[in-house]
């Protein structure tokens, strides 16, 4: 049996009293729910406290989200000799290859699965800030307590034999500003060519021939170079080829710049 709770009558059945209160009330039995029995409009939350919103069944709000029941109530989660025992396992597991990771080998350009994974994870980063900041402080702490290594040179994945240290030392070359690029500027009267933004930030793009390849030109056959004299030489080869070559070029502003090299901080 169920009650009421306006007028006290009594009902074999939910779906009874449900039909009574629309006939006479003019209520859906979630609106009386809500004014009655909870008495309040907001949607309770799930009881693990995840902070999810609850889904509305025929007679009520469920109490937890899909698959968090066992976040509260578990025979064993919540034991720390089983979780242990538990965690030891699956790592011996790993180490023997009885179990391995699903996606191992596994890329957004081959797996479906990976890619969307990865769409979805970035989306949701992006769009929670206090995950983020989460995230940088934990990288921070990790850097400065060893947890994660700070990799410089050879050691680094994006390593590539010192040609961003052979680009800077070319592009400060006093030799190639008298000669290369103070002649384009003076040609560009010192405005940016897209915008009409005069100095002093002003840059000069290669708008032609790209710096990268004729790095690529001058780099010997060895993937390694550590020599900071080896690295002169070939930035200094870089800088006669601008000015023997004439290589093209144009004025643009940082912000203009940009535009062609996203990736860069020109700010």
């Amino acid at each position: 049996m169920v009650k009421c709770e306006i007028d006290e009558k009594e009902f074999a059945n939910g779906g009874v009293m449900a039909r009574y209160l629309k006939e006479k009330y003019s209520l859906t039995y979630r609106e009386y729910y809500h004014k009655y029995i909870m008495k309040t409009d907001d949607i309770p939350k799930c009881k693990c406290g995840c902070g999810k919103e609850m889904r509305w069944t025929l007679m009520g709000y469920t109490e937890f989200a899909k698959g968090h029941y066992s976040r509260v109530h578990n025979n064993w989660g919540h034991n720390p000799n089983a979780v242990a025992k538990s965690s030891e396992t699956r790592r011996r597991q790993f180490a023997s290859g009885e179990r391995t990771v699903w996606n191992v080998g596994l890329t957004k350009d081959t797996d479906t699965r990976v890619k969307i994974g990865g769409i979805k994870t970035s989306e949701g980063i992006k769009s929670n800030q206090s995950e983020i900041k989460r995230r940088s402080e934990s990288m921070r702490e990790n850097r400065l307590n060893g947890i994660i290594p700070t990799l410089h040179g050879p050691q680094h994945s994006q390593w590539k034999g010192g040609v961003s240290e052979i680009k800077s030392i070319a592009h400060n070359d006093k030799k190639l500003y008298t000669e290369w690029k103070y002649p384009i500027l003076v040609k560009d009267g010192f405005k940016c060519r897209e915008c009409g933004k005069p100095g002093p930030n002003l840059h000069i793009h290669h708008n032609n021939e790209k710096m990268c390849e004729i790095v690529k030109k001058h780099m010997p056959d060895q993937v390694l170079i550590t020599d900071f004299e080896l690295k002169k030489s070939i930035a200094d080869k870089i800088v006669d080829y601008h000015i023997q070559q004439k290589v093209s070029g144009v004025t643009l502003c940082g912000g203009c710049h940009q535009k062609y090299h996203p990736s860069l901080n020109f700010s």
